[in-house]
């Protein structure tokens, strides 16, 4: 597979009777209290400030669609890194790929390479981290995290069609010196320890260290014997230094400087037969191959699954039974293969300045970062396992300067600049590829330097009518540029690393290096909006919103020149050609360069939604959402002469029709129970995923649900608190139930496609804590995914990456 390479402001506080997180979640542990009598009517309702609107609110009177969570109910859950978010959030998937891949509300981004943008931003304390690499670092002394869903391009910019996942660490604080230290086990080996110092030296300056270990094998099985197999799935080691300066009554100056060591194999593909299997027909007949979208049988080339590890699948169709699945096997790994290894390393500075100078208050949050990857990879291609290397190297800096109005009067409004820039120098490389043609020694490569910056000006104001009814309405102007210049190169030796001009050929007697041009730039201006209003309606917020978002447009491998009319000189001199090219018995093309660029992203979202309390003893939290999509981009990993490519193309349109219901019941003090269905029918209305030949869809995917969208999905808790002395125990259980959803992999076999099923599954978890008199200290028990079933992540017609398995452990904290 070709390298998917490695890739504002929320402060929160929960209020003292805050038990979980407050929306739509189970229930995190209560901190602790004085016990309840037994029958008590003393029901606290449990709140949270967030500061999603870039303004503090309540959760309860914030007009968005918004989950919050706790840090303490993350970890008392076992919660130590973002993919487990997709557990405790509705509508919410995270799913570990070569990153973090984000999925909301069906709504989701592929490419995950340099070049890519995703379809949702992942924030650390307000700044939005381009690696998805990053991402899995950043659960360190949290203090909650915020999951924003919907477009928020308004307010937050940059790749945030989808919606945005906020993680907001816990900041130094000026009451006391203080020590924070958990340490956890479980099953695969897992550790992880973290600890926390606060350190106020004096009334205007404070610091706070913090430190994480998070170390767990792989969930995939090596074969016997397999030298090349990397048990060790990740070793994260991360240190944060953070110092906060006050600036007299009136402001603070926070600086934040973070390192973080990434090492591992972080493999988690198995062979595409561990799960699914293509048979013929055991009554004779037709085989069973990859159907065209226009053919009834669908069912016969990808079977439902849900994998329970050791009974063998079968199902029926058409009046004949089918056993086409192998016995279940989470393993992977092959004698031939290559000993993947991880060798990465994070590190930033962050700025962020506040102050109020009558009126108006202003905020600036900078921040400059840098990856650097080395890494060995194991790359599947027709089947057979190759050796891969990658390097890279990611520079990142982001800028925001924002103005707020910081008065008593009815119009609150707030504007501000924005600029971001990464620039990546990335090279991978193949081995041993087309040995057939090439010999043993053949290499082919991707040394790429692509640049991605964006600029942006943004306002929002909210004007108070009554002093229950309010008024929203933003814009944001973006301006996005992307290039890439680089080369897709074939060579004997890497030693000096030629990189040939001219016209591209396949012919070996060339030489020792050959290689095309791909260079392409894209620039994408768009103003993006925001309309709403919020009304105070009986003991809750009635709230609407009509939104846009926007990602911009890209390109794949190819030139952006040499098409009819064009010229054949890149824009470093190099001649670009897309011809086809017959070598003995193969007839191999490269990039069309006709076809290289896919269209910017558009939606509007139409939202309407309410929360509050309905009863002393319960509130509801539900919203109506229709996302009206055009160009959604969708990508495929396609092979092309015999190394699969990363593809990306549009869907023309798209629809996304949901109703999200949540309810939680205090019946009383040491109670809390929570309800909650979310309805979604996201289905494409035009897509041709092949193309229009003559004018007519060639293949014709109109009517599909979208990918990663069950219909249906039914969820439950219940935390129970015993008072024990002058601390308690908390029980709780949670289960979340899933209709059935696919992945769909486009061009897989040319004009065909493979749609890979994840059938109707319930995913429960439990944990036991208990929490000692003043939260001094605590200790827990957690077992997630109690039913031991995985679902397909991502996959193509070789190989298949799946979710976590059954996961249980232990964990405990201390603070003084």
């Amino acid at each position: 597979m070709k390298r998917i390479s490695t890739a504002c402001l929320i402060s929160a506080v929960a209020l003292a009777a805050s038990a979980a997180h407050a929306q739509s979640a189970p229930a995190a542990p209560a901190p602790a209290q004085e016990p309840a009598k037994a029958g008590s009517d003393d029901v606290t309702m449990p709140d949270i400030i967030v500061t999603a609107t870039r303004d503090k609110t309540l959760l309860s009177k914030t007009p968005i669609a918004l989950t919050a969570i706790t840090g303490d109910g993350l970890r008392s859950k076992g919660v130590t890194n973002p993919t487990a978010l997709g557990d405790q959030v509705p509508g919410l998937s995270i799913d570990r790929t070569n990153g973090l891949q984000i999925t909301i509300r069906g709504v989701t981004s592929t490419d995950g390479t340099e070049k890519g943008n995703p379809s949702a931003a992942f924030l650390a304390d307000g700044v939005y981290l381009a690696r998805p690499q990053q991402a899995d670092v950043s659960f360190m002394d949290v203090d909650h995290v915020e999951v924003l869903k919907g477009p928020q391009g308004t307010l937050y910019g940059r790749n945030t069609t989808a919606g945005v996942i906020n993680v907001i660490t816990k900041r130094p604080n000026f009451d006391r010196v203080s020590v924070e230290g958990n340490v956890g086990a479980g099953n695969y080996n897992a550790y992880n320890a973290d600890a926390a110092f606060n350190l106020p030296v004096n009334d205007w300056a404070a610091f706070r260290l913090s430190l994480n270990y998070d170390t767990r094998d792989n969930f995939v099985k090596g074969v016997a014997n397999d030298p090349n197999y990397n048990k060790k799935f990740r070793t994260n080691i991360s240190a944060r230094l953070q110092g906060l300066f006050k600036l007299g009554d009136r402001g603070d100056l926070l600086l934040r400087g973070s390192y973080s060591r990434l090492t591992g194999s972080r493999d988690s593909s198995v062979p595409f037969s561990n799960f699914y299997q293509i048979s013929d027909n055991p009554n004779g007949g037709r085989t069973a191959t990859w159907a065209p979208i226009g053919d009834t049988r669908q069912s016969l080339t990808t079977p439902l699954l849900s994998a329970n590890f050791n009974t063998p699948f079968s199902y029926t169709s058409d009046g004949t039974t089918y056993t086409s699945l192998t016995t279940h096997q989470y393993g992977g790994g092959d004698q031939s293969s290559f000993k993947p290894n991880v060798h990465d390393v994070a590190y930033n500075l962050d700025g962020e300045f506040n102050y109020d100078f009558g009126g108006i208050k202003a905020t600036y949050l900078g921040s400059i970062r840098q990856y650097e990857a080395h890494e060995n990879s194991n790359v599947l291609s027709g089947g057979v396992n190759l050796p891969g290397t990658f390097d890279g190297d990611y520079t990142q800096q982001s800028h925001e300067l924002r103005l707020a109005s910081s008065g008593d009067g009815p119009l609150k409004i707030q504007g501000g600049l924005y600029y971001f820039r990464e620039e990546s120098r990335i090279a991978f490389y193949i081995y041993n590829l087309l040995p057939a043609v090439f010999g043993n020694n053949f290499i082919y490569g991707f040394p790429q330097h692509t640049i991605s910056s964006t600029k942006g000006a943004f306002t929002q104001g909210t004007y108070k009518i009554t002093d229950k009814v309010r008024l929203t309405a933003g814009i944001r102007y973006t301006a996005d540029d992307l290039s890439r210049y680089g080369h897709t190169v074939h060579i004997n030796t890497l030693a000096g690393q030629p990189l040939v001009g001219g016209q591209y050929t396949l012919d070996p007697a060339a030489g020792g290096g050959r290689s095309y041009v791909n260079d392409a730039t894209v620039k994408g201006r768009k103003v993006t909006w925001r309309v709403g209003f919020d009304a105070d309606v009986l003991s809750g917020l009635l709230y609407g919103s009509i939104a846009s978002g926007y990602k911009v447009g890209g390109f794949g491998d190819g030139c952006s020149t040499g098409g009819a009319g064009q010229s054949l000189v890149t824009s470093q001199g190099e001649r670009c050609d897309y011809s086809t090219v017959v070598t003995g018995t193969n007839t191999l093309k490269y990039g069309d360069q006709k076809a290289i660029y896919y269209e910017p992203e558009t939606l509007i979202d139409y939202e309407l939604g309410f929360r509050g309390r309905v009863t002393p003893w319960m509130k509801i939290d539900t919203n109506l959402f229709l996302y009206d999509y055009k160009n959604m981009q969708l990508s495929a990993v396609i092979p092309v002469n015999g190394a699969n490519q990363t593809v990306t193309t549009n869907a023309g349109k798209a629809r996304v029709l949901g109703w999200e219901f949540e309810t939680q019941f205090f019946p009383t003090r040491d109670l809390n129970m929570t309800l909650g269905i979310d309805l979604t029918d996201g289905h494409y209305t035009q897509f041709c995923p092949s193309g229009l030949v003559n004018g007519t869809c060639a293949i014709n995917y109109a009517g599909q649900k979208l990918d990663r969208t069950p219909a249906t999905v039914i969820y439950g808790g219940v935390n129970y608190t015993v008072p024990v002395g002058d601390g308690n125990v908390v029980a709780s259980v949670y289960s979340r139930y899933s209709s059935a959803y696919a992945v769909t992999v486009f061009g897989d076999t040319g004009s065909y496609w493979l749609k890979l099923w994840t059938p109707s599954r319930s995913r429960t978890q439990a944990s036991l804590t208990y929490n000692a008199p003043h939260d001094t200290w605590y200790a827990s028990a957690f077992i997630k995914n109690i039913e031991n079933k995985v679902s397909v992540v991502t996959g193509n017609a070789t190989s298949l990456t799946m979710s976590d398995p059954r996961t249980f452990g232990v964990r405990a904290g201390v603070k003084f």
